[in-house]
């Protein structure tokens, strides 16, 4: 079974300071995208790699990658992620799986992309790494006048979980979720968030796999530094910091109801 890679490279750089695409930062001497390429292939189970570019950029990326050693076919990006990763899956050709990945989590493990390649490969059609959320996370309404934000509940952290990347599917699913809901990736106010939330809008079941600490998504100076101690840990140190559970979450039903959940869960902080 072919699995191809698609890594979303075309983001620019402005909250980390820089003039240049967010994937071409450096990190530990060479570029987020460089570092997310080389992890789909140590993964062992990814045959081929697309990455998006800003358009004025791809001759660009395609140099740095091939300089460090790897093969992929850069494309250009649209205007929102959301086209970006609708212009990559037009560049994959025939494969049975796809994993859209974001360059800005360069230092995802192989071990991870592993995980959710196997659930693939067991049956599923939407798997998505992710970790337990360890805050409290309460919602809450309208900015009031003097600029507070009401609480309307509390939900239960047990049943959240944060996204990560790559999020995989079969490529039939994913390139039919993203024809789908193709009118919205039109304005960054409508793109879909990630793409397991165009997946569910098409009626596909979502599971997820375990995330890691190690894939944290570098958006702002502090995510750049942090990613740096990561770099520098050897392997043995930087283990992950969540316990490895079930491989594949079991669906739950009522998961989006959270003033019911609140009531069940009436606290625990």
């Amino acid at each position: 079974m072919s699995v191809v890679a698609v890594i979303a490279a075309a983001g620019l750089g402005t909250r980390l300071g820089s003039r240049d695409p967010k994937a071409l930062v450096t990190l530990a001497g060479q570029p987020l995208v460089v570092h997310a390429v080389r992890s789909m292939y140590a993964s062992a189970v990814v045959d081929r790699v697309v990455v998006i570019a800003p358009e004025d950029a791809c001759s660009q990326f395609a140099r740095i990658i091939s300089e460090a050693g790897f093969e992929a076919r850069v494309v250009p990006g649209g205007i929102t992620r959301q086209a970006s990763v609708a212009s990559g899956l037009a560049a994959v050709g025939q494969a049975d799986f796809v994993l859209i990945h974001d360059a800005a989590r360069a230092l995802t493990p192989p071990s991870q992309i592993r995980r959710v390649v196997a659930a693939l490969k067991a049956g599923h059609v939407a798997v998505v790494p992710a970790l337990r959320v360890v805050d409290t996370v309460k919602e809450v309404g309208s900015a009031l006048p003097d600029g507070t934000e009401p609480v309307c509940a509390t939900l239960n952290r047990g049943r959240l979980r944060a996204m990560q990347t790559p999020q995989g599917f079969t490529l039939d699913v994913i390139r039919a979720a993203h024809k789908a809901d193709a009118a919205l990736a039109t304005s960054e106010t409508t793109a879909a968030p990630d793409d397991a939330f165009l997946a569910e809008r098409a009626g596909y079941e979502v599971v997820l796999v375990e995330g890691s600490e190690r894939a944290l998504k570098i958006t702002r100076p502090l995510d750049l530094r942090i990613a740096e101690l990561f770099a520098a840990m050897p392997a043995d140190e930087a283990h992950d910091i969540c316990e490895p559970r079930e491989n594949v979450c079991e669906p739950r039903e009522n998961v989006c109801e959270p003033r019911e959940e609140y009531e069940a869960y009436k606290g625990g902080g």
